[in-house]
């Protein structure tokens, strides 16, 4: 029996494990392929081998609970993807965040802040048409010149408002000025004072994660400082390094400040694709982010990187 037990292990390897054929376990181990199906039987009526099928839902919480525990941040949410195609995993995880996102936004009277780029466009897009009640978009910026949607912040809160009947408030003025006298200016006016008032009261920030390709993006955009070499991502402007520790890198800006976004009653982050795991983890020692959503493939290189202690 002892000499049948080894030849079921070693059989189960092979199939199991290096993936050989039937056939060419029979051929290796110079038995008759009969003889390798019931030693692979026998291997699980043994308990040798143990056939589990995996939970892709129980198998995302799981990767969520991780990562909070890890990185200390309140709830994860780990949407399941069947294809690798980075495409198709922002789809579905931003209709993960729609479904996750709308029955806050259907509590009615929120004040809901949102950043930019293309995870929120595409969310503002799949976000479900709804009836909410007593509802106000602002963004969380001033406005750009830039010409892609993604960066339009006002065309973003915008969107978001239509999708949900709510009431929106604009930025009527620019993210950054041309000087620290405009900057000052634009401060005392009644638009900047309004939506800085909104800023202070914040029920819902959604917001998207930045790695260094929006750093690049906008260092030739807006000229920031050598700094920017030691940031790995963004929150809404608001740069960090690996550690989470922010980058200041300019000054003279109109937006949401740091304190603002610690002071919402719920921050919701959006973000997909293993090159964002670093400024994910970063993002989230920042201590700015309550809800990251995120897919599994991300979730499982943030912990790989986690685990190298990066």
């Amino acid at each position: 029996m002892e000499q049948q037990k080894k030849q079921m292990e070693e059989a189960a390897v092979l199939y199991y494990a290096k993936k050989y054929t039937q056939q060419e376990i029979a051929d290796l181990m110079n038995l008759s392929r009969q003889t390798v199906s019931k030693l692979l039987n026998d291997a699980v009526k043994e308990n040798i081998v143990e056939i589990k099928i995996h939970n892709s839902k129980q198998d995302c919480e799981e990767l969520g609970a991780q990562i909070c525990r890890a990185l200390k941040v309140r709830q994860v949410v780990v949407c399941a993807v069947s294809n690798t195609n980075a495409d198709l995993r922002r789809l579905m995880t931003v209709r993960k965040a729609a479904e996750c996102i709308l029955p806050l936004l259907k509590r009615g009277n929120q004040k809901i802040a949102v950043s930019w780029g293309r995870t929120i466009q595409l969310l503002a897009e799949e976000l479900p048409r709804e009836a909410t009640a007593e509802n106000v978009v602002f963004p969380l910026f001033g406005a750009t010149d830039q010409e892609q949607v993604c960066f339009m912040s006002n065309e973003l809160a915008r969107g978001f408002a239509d999708k949900i009947g709510a009431g929106v408030k604009y930025a009527w003025f620019p993210y950054r000025p041309d000087s620290r006298e405009d900057c000052a200016l634009f401060k005392k006016t009644s638009y900047y004072k309004k939506l800085c008032d909104l800023w202070g009261e914040i029920d819902i920030a959604i917001v998207g994660i930045g790695n260094h390709e929006i750093i690049q993006t906008f260092s030739k955009a807006f000229g920031y400082n050598e700094k920017c070499m030691s940031a790995v991502g963004d929150i809404s402007t608001h740069f960090f390094d690996a550690g989470g520790s922010f980058v200041e890198l300019y000054e003279n800006t109109l937006c949401a400040s740091k304190e603002h976004l610690r002071q919402a009653k719920q921050t919701v982050a959006v973000a997909c694709g293993e090159d964002k795991a670093q400024a994910i983890i970063g993002a989230l020692r920042t201590g700015l982010v309550d809800t990251l959503i995120t897919d599994e493939y991300t979730a499982r290189a943030v912990l790989a990187r986690v685990g190298k202690n990066v």
